[in-house]
């Protein structure tokens, strides 16, 4: 009688049970190298949380602590017309107005809280810019809805608030549940009509229709730390082409109990050629992360961080700086209105 053929899922099993390993458990930090490594280099480790489920939302700001971020990217191989660069932002409200009152509560289905933004560094390094910004119990935006297919940035604060604030369902869920994230398109719907072989399009294509998934949201994991609960969101994108198009992987540690990223890390694999540093054209793999640099709850100093003196000086600075946006956006406003009577 012939020996039944084993699938490769059940060798795979027999080999960890002859060996005496087993699979880490499913939400647990083990599971989540990536996570459990990225911790390590601040200092900080989770533990297993008692239960699997854990209600998951945007909280507005407190009023009393501005929510400070290191916005850092990185190009391998190196870019030619993006180098790799350290930015910094802000979330606030406007200085010297008050905060509205859902300032640090939890914000319900359909409940929008008007914030501000001030970013330095990548395409506004010498003065800086600020932004309008809404928050909802779901997503943050203006959100950009390519930041998941380009190989640079396009727009880095559209770009942070898409990357760094998934989308959340806005209910309880458990590990390894999903749902849809924030909406792909615009120029990201062409690499979906792109015949991956020639870069190009041509008849043998024209079956396809240029329109891409949206991002696609799985609850990874649910831990305790500092005394409050964490949720990491593992969410992924492709245009279809798998590993000859465009795919991007994205890892966020979010605070369930305070509502806010403390990080999250986006690696966007770019498999058209690009101009490149070194001259010629080559794929390029853009990685994209965010760091809480407060002190506020539900940061990585919160974790345990101890925060390098070149970080506090970032904070410091993003923080004097914060207190001057009206000025800077008055500034700007009678110096666009004068460009526009030229």
């Amino acid at each position: 009688m012939a020996t039944p053929r084993r699938s490769g899922a059940n060798a795979r099993v027999l080999v960890l049970a002859l060996s005496g390993c087993a699979e880490p458990d499913a939400g647990s930090i083990a599971a989540e190298p990536d996570l459990e490594r990225a911790l390590a280099g601040y200092g900080a480790a989770l533990d297993p949380a008692p239960t699997s489920v854990a209600e998951l939302r945007w909280v507005a700001p407190p009023a009393d602590c501005l929510h400070v971020y290191r916005l850092t990217a990185t190009y391998d191989p190196p870019l030619m017309y993006e180098p790799d660069s350290i930015s910094t932002m802000a979330l606030g409200y406007a200085p010297g107005k008050p905060a509205p009152a859902e300032a640090g509560s939890a914000l319900e289905p359909g409940e929008i809280v008007e914030a501000r933004l001030d970013y330095v560094g990548l395409r506004a390094e010498t003065r800086g810019a600020t932004r309008d910004v809404a928050l909802a119990a779901d997503f943050a935006g203006p959100a950009a809805p390519t930041a998941a297919c380009f190989p640079r940035t396009w727009d880095p604060m559209e770009d942070a608030l898409a990357l760094g604030w998934p989308k959340l369902p806005v209910r309880l869920v458990a590990v390894d549940q999903r749902w849809t994230g924030l909406r792909v398109e615009g120029k990201c719907n062409r690499s979906a009509c792109v015949y991956p072989v020639t870069g190009g399009g041509g008849p043998d294509n024209h079956h396809r229709a240029c329109v891409t998934m949206d991002w696609a949201e799985r609850l990874a994991g649910v831990y305790d730390g500092a005394g409050g609960r964490w949720a990491l969101v593992a969410s992924e994108w492709s245009d279809g082409h798998g590993d000859a198009g465009i795919r991007s992987e994205r890892l966020t540690l979010v605070s369930v109990d305070h509502g806010r990223p403390a990080w999250s890390r986006t690696t966007v694999h770019h498999a058209f050629n690009q101009p490149i540093a070194g001259g010629g054209f080559a794929p390029v793999e853009r990685t994209w992360t965010l760091e809480s640099i407060d002190a506020c709850a539900g940061s990585l100093a919160s974790l345990g961080w101890q925060r390098p003196q070149d970080v506090l000086d970032d904070l410091a600075s993003e923080t004097a700086r914060f207190a001057e946006t009206d000025a800077l956006r008055r500034t700007d406003r009678r110096r666009e209105q004068e460009a526009g009577a030229d």
